[in-house]
């Protein structure tokens, strides 16, 4: 029998697997940081704001979702571990706090 991952680990590795592509989409969205190799104490929570901004709005409306849908994304992003999304080589390179979504 297959042992499931936890839910933090299934959710921080679904939620790592997309923002990839987000980035490999879009090379502009977040600035290089100025020294990649320095702890980056705010990075968590810059890169938690930017997600939980992108994936509670409908992107082809940018109209807001409704409410149990954005407490249902709010609910699975609870699970995530930031922290280790944020000390992931694949973002820590990159500047969350000025992260913005520009050509998608």
């Amino acid at each position: 029998m297959k042992i499931l991952e936890s839910p933090p680990a299934f959710v921080t590795s679904g939620v790592a697997d997309w923002l990839t592509r987000l980035v490999d989409l879009d090379p502009d969205l977040a600035p290089p940081r100025t020294d990649p190799t320095a702890e980056d104490p705010g990075a968590a929570d810059w890169l938690r704001r930017f997600v939980r901004e992108v994936v509670t709005v409908n992107p082809v409306t940018r109209d807001a979702l409704s409410s149990i849908q954005i407490f249902l994304i709010e609910y699975a992003l609870d699970c995530v571990d930031w922290e280790a999304l944020a000390r992931d080589p694949r973002f820590r390179h990159l500047d969350w706090s000025q992260a913005r979504l520009t050509s998608l």
